[in-house]
């Protein structure tokens, strides 16, 4: 299913593992209270990239665990400190009267939210839907999208395709990250 991403991991020199299996998933989840969702388990499945700035989920050193549980906090994290740059939604109802109440709305928005599955660097899947969630590259309140799923994403980040390339009317919307874009 992923051949032509692998393919292209290994052409940019990407340094790669034997996929992860069932158990090894479900243990990977478990650790940092995810889901992964289907699509990344089945591109995981089939291999698991591994060089500088992938994120080597097979290794349960406590140094890995704490950088990659830091890694899935820091989208949520940079929110709450950015929170004054967040536009606020009509979707989300009348603009609070201050910024304490602002400030709580968001911060509940952020907690009923999925968090964001890190992949790369600061490039993150979305995990509402089980295929073509797509991807975000979040640098402190900087977020973009960076791909309309998990395979334009890889061709995007190692330059198969350009950027401009996204179709933003098919991205899927993401509960809140999509919002404050």
């Amino acid at each position: 299913m992923y051949k032509k991403i692998i393919e292209k991991l290994h052409e940019v020199g990407v340094l790669c593992s034997k996929g992860l299996d069932e158990t090894e998933i479900k243990e990977i989840e478990n650790c940092y209270q995810i889901h992964f969702p289907e699509e990344l388990k089945k591109f995981y499945n089939e291999v698991l990239p591994i060089s500088d700035g992938f994120y080597n989920w097979r290794d349960f050193s406590e140094k890995n665990i704490e950088k990659i549980k830091e890694k899935i906090l820091y989208p949520s994290k940079e929110i709450i400190e950015n929170i004054e740059m967040i536009d606020w939604q009509k979707k989300w109802g009348p603009l609070p009267k201050n910024s304490t109440e602002k400030y709580d709305y968001i911060l509940k928005k952020i907690s009923a939210s999925q968090p964001l599955i890190p992949l790369y660097g600061h490039r993150y899947l979305a995990n509402q839907f089980s295929y073509n969630n797509p991807v975000f590259s979040i640098y402190g309140s900087d977020i973009i999208y960076y791909g309309e799923n998990l395979t334009q994403y890889f061709m995007i980040e190692f330059k198969y395709e350009k950027h401009s390339t996204i179709d933003y009317n098919r991205i899927k919307k993401v509960d809140f990250w999509s919002d404050i874009l």
